[in-house]
């Protein structure tokens, strides 16, 4: 089977609830049979440091590490790579899509390759 790369925002009070609900809604989404070339597919997360990402897209940040092969999160039976994306224009847009706003939790970037 091939590989595609996946972006998906979750909300969570911590990432570990974000991510539980990202891979139910992609399931829910696209079947629960597998190969769906989204977060379904993954089982676990590697977060990526503040350090490497403060101040700086994130979602750039993401792709950057998609496209340089990082090692945390290149293959697609290995874990997901993560950014905290609040305080961003993007997850304030998403708190607001998703009727979130006053609720405590964070906006989470899940990203990487999943099988297809």
């Amino acid at each position: 089977m091939g590989a595609v790369t996946f972006e998906t925002l979750a909300f969570g009070k911590t990432v570990e609830e974000a991510f539980s609900k990202a891979v139910e809604d992609a399931r829910n989404m696209h079947g629960h049979g597998g190969y769906t070339g989204t977060i379904a597919e993954k089982d676990t997360f590697e977060v990526i440091p503040e350090c490497e990402h403060k101040d700086r897209q994130k979602r750039t940040v993401a792709r950057e590490l998609i496209e340089e092969g990082d090692k945390r999160i290149q293959s697609k039976r290995g874990p997901s790579g993560v950014i905290n994306c609040s305080g961003t224009i993007e997850a304030k847009r998403y708190r607001e899509r998703k009727d979130l706003k006053g609720k405590h939790g964070d906006v989470w970037l899940f990203f990487g390759w999943a099988s297809r």
